[in-house]
C-alpha cells in the first residue's frame, strides 16, 4: 500500500487538530453530462456509444455542514484519487474552512475504510464505517437533481413531419449537383426566423446534408473564416461561431470486402442485387454562444421542418435547370404546419429563391484566398484533384489472379509492367477500382494518357482540419504530377479490409493494379463484370519516403463514393 512520505507527514502534522467529523465518499455521475474538454460548454454533436461514468469525490465538515473539497476523477482511478482529494479538504480546503485536521473520518465503504486507516495512520486521525453519510447523501442529491436529461433530438409531435421531410431530402440527393458556396434562401418570417439561407454539403466530398443560416450575415462571416482559418485549431473554433440549424447526414463505413465483393470471374457470372444506401439524419443547432447542440426545441423543428418541406418541392421542379445553369428562380409555397399551440394545421407561406449574386461572392471569396495561397505556396508540391469524374465510385478490392490474367490480353487500353511477378501467391491482386460511367470512363483513360500514365500509388501520412491523424492516397502520374484519389481515417486503416489490401500488395513485391470500368448504376455497381472494365494499369505501391512531402494537411474537395 502506498503511504505518505514523511516531509508531507511532518507538514500536515503542524496543522491544528479540530473536533470536527468529516464525511468522505466517491459516487458515479450520468456519463452523458461529461464534457471533452473542462473548458468548454460545447456539446459533443457525435458523442461516443460507450464512455465510463466519471466519479465525484467529495469530503464535507459534518460539524459545520460545508463542503472541503469536491474532485471529479475518471472511474478507473483507485483510492489514491481519493486520498488526493483529502489532502486538498485538509490543506487547501474550500473557503469558508481553514486548514486543519479532523478527529474523526466516516466513510460507508469497508474496504476505503482500511485503506484509509492505513494512510492515516501517524496524524492521529480516527476512520469508522457507517452505513449511511446523511449530509452527502443530501449533497449528491442536489448534484444529480441538476443533472437533468436532454430533450429527445426532435419534440414528439414534430418528429413525423420532419423525418419524412428528411428523408425525401436524402432521395433528392441536391449534394450531387450544388457545390457549398451556391446558395438557395427560404423566406419564413415565423418563429422568430425571418429568411434561412441554405447551403448543401457533399459536393466536396465530405458530410452530406443542408445547413440553414438564420442570416445572410453569419453565412459570409462563416466563409470568410472557413477559408482564412491557418490552424486546425482555428478551423474548429469557427466551425462552432456558425448560426445555423442543420440536417445532416451518416451513411455506414465500409469497412469489410463483403461490402463491395471480388469482381466475379469464375463460373457463370451473375448480377448481385444493389441495397439502398442506408442513412442516419442528424439534426442539431450552431450558435456562437450556445456552441453545439444535438437536438431541436419546438420552434426549431418546425421552421426547420417547414424549410426542408419548401427546398424539396423547389429542388424537385427546378432541379434540372439549377443543374445545367445556376441561375434566379423563385417560387411561393403555401404548406400546412402543425401550430404550436394547437394541434390544428395552419397555412404558411414560404418563398423559396435561388441567389446567384450571393453564390458568386462566396465564390469569389475561396477564389481571392486560393490566389493568395498560390502565391505563398510557390515551392510547395502541387497535388490536384480534379482527374476523376464527379460521383466515381473508388474502392480498394481484390482482381482474382484468374481475371488478372484475362484483362492482360483483352482488347481494352493495357498499361503493362515487365516486372510483372510470375508467382500467383493469395487470393489475387490488390487493386484500385474506379467506376463511373462509360463516356466519362473513356474520358478519363485519355486524360491519364495526357499524364503519361500511371506510375505509382502511394498513402502519404496527413492531418485532417481538426488534427485526426490519416494517410491521403496519391496516384503518381508518368509525368510526375500528383493526384488525390481518396482520404483514409484512422478508422478505415485500422480496418481488416484495408490490412489485408496492403498484405496483397506486399504479396506481390509491391505491384497493384488500377481498374476504370463503366457500369456506375444497376447491379454492376462495386462489382462490374470483365466486359464493364475498360481500362487495367499494372504499376507500384511505394513507400510515402519516396515522395518526401513529410506530413500533409489534408482539406479534401472532392466527391468520390468509398
Amino acid at each position: 500500500m502506498t503511504t505518505l512520505n514523511p516531509s508531507t507527514l511532518r507538514r500536515l502534522k503542524k496543522l491544528k487538530q479540530s473536533s470536527a467529523v468529516w464525511e468522505g465518499d466517491r459516487r458515479p455521475l450520468p456519463a452523458k453530462n461529461r464534457q471533452s474538454h473542462d473548458s468548454s460548454n460545447i456539446i459533443a454533436l457525435h458523442a461516443p456509444e460507450e464512455e465510463s461514468q466519471p466519479h465525484c469525490i467529495l469530503w464535507v465538515d459534518g460539524s459545520m455542514g460545508v463542503v472541503r473539497s469536491m474532485d471529479m476523477v475518471e472511474s478507473t482511478l483507485g483510492n489514491e484519487a481519493f486520498v488526493r482529494a483529502l489532502l486538498q479538504a485538509i490543506e487547501h480546503p474550500q473557503s469558508p474552512a481553514q486548514p486543519s485536521l479532523p478527529q474523526k473520518i466516516l466513510v460507508c465503504d469497508r474496504e476505503l475504510q482500511f485503506y484509509l486507516r492505513g494512510v492515516l495512520q501517524d496524524l492521529g486521525i480516527s476512520v469508522e464505517y457507517v452505513e449511511r453519510l446523511p449530509l452527502i447523501d443530501e449533497i449528491f442529491s442536489h448534484i444529480l437533481d441538476n443533472f437533468t436529461d436532454d430533450p429527445p433530438v426532435i419534440p414528439e409531435r414534430y418528429a413525423d413531419a420532419l423525418n419524412s421531410q428528411s428523408e425525401r431530402l436524402w432521395r433528392n440527393a441536391p449534394w450531387d449537383a450544388l457545390w457549398d458556396h451556391q446558395v438557395i434562401s427560404i423566406k419564413l418570417d415565423q418563429w422568430d426566423i425571418d429568411t434561412f439561407y441554405v447551403i448543401v454539403m457533399g459536393k466536396m466530398g465530405l458530410e452530406q446534408g443542408a445547413i440553414f443560416y438564420r442570416s445572410e450575415k453569419s453565412l459570409v462571416k462563416f466563409r470568410h473564416r472557413i477559408v482564412a482559418g491557418n490552424s486546425s485549431d482555428e478551423i474548429e473554433e469557427t466551425f462552432f461561431h456558425q448560426d445555423c440549424l442543420f440536417n445532416l447526414f451518416e451513411t455506414p463505413d465500409l469497412e469489410s470486402e463483403d461490402d463491395f465483393p471480388p469482381i466475379p470471374f469464375r463460373g457463370k457470372i451473375r448480377a448481385l442485387p444493389v441495397a439502398p444506401v442506408p442513412f442516419k439524419p442528424i439534426y442539431g443547432a450552431l450558435h456562437p454562444l450556445e456552441g453545439g447542440r444535438p437536438y431541436l426545441y419546438e420552434e426549431e423543428a418546425i421552421a426547420l421542418s417547414v424549410a426542408i418541406e419548401a427546398l424539396n418541392n423547389f429542388w424537385e421542379k427546378y432541379s434540372s435547370r439549377l443543374k445545367s445553369n445556376f441561375s434566379d428562380f423563385s417560387e411561393t409555397y403555401t404548406l400546412s404546419v402543425l401550430d404550436l399551440d394547437s394541434d390544428n394545421e395552419v397555412p404558411v407561406a414560404v418563398t423559396v429563391s435561388s441567389m446567384t449574386e450571393l453564390s458568386c461572392e462566396l465564390n469569389q471569396i475561396s477564389e481571392d484566398i486560393a490566389i493568395d495561397d498560390e502565391e505563398d505556396d510557390d515551392d510547395a508540391p502541387l497535388i490536384s484533384e480534379d482527374l476523376f469524374p464527379d460521383n466515381s465510385l473508388i474502392h480498394l478490392m481484390t482482381i482474382p489472379w484468374d481475371l488478372v490474367g484475362f484483362l492482360r490480353k483483352a482488347t481494352i487500353h493495357l498499361q503493362l509492367s515487365e516486372s510483372f511477378p510470375n508467382t500467383k501467391k493469395g487470393e489475387g491482386l490488390a487493386g484500385l477500382l474506379i467506376q463511373t460511367s462509360r463516356p466519362k470512363a473513356l474520358e478519363l483513360i485519355e486524360k491519364i494518357k495526357g499524364f503519361e500514365g500511371i506510375q505509382s500509388l502511394c498513402f502519404n501520412p496527413a492531418e485532417d482540419i481538426f488534427g485526426n491523424a490519416c494517410q491521403l492516397g496519391l496516384m503518381v502520374m508518368g509525368s510526375g504530377d500528383l493526384q488525390l484519389f481518396s482520404e483514409f481515417d484512422k478508422s478505415i486503416l485500422s480496418s481488416e479490409h484495408h490490412k489485408r489490401w496492403k498484405q496483397r500488395a506486399k504479396n506481390t513485391k509491391g505491384h497493384v493494379c488500377v481498374i476504370i470500368a463503366m457500369g456506375i448504376t444497376g447491379a454492376s455497381r462495386g462489382n462490374p463484370i470483365p466486359q464493364h472494365i475498360l481500362g487495367y494499369y499494372e504499376i507500384k505501391l511505394i513507400d510515402d519516403k519516396e515522395l518526401g512531402l513529410g506530413k500533409l494537411l489534408a482539406e479534401p474537395a472532392f466527391d468520390f463514393e468509398f
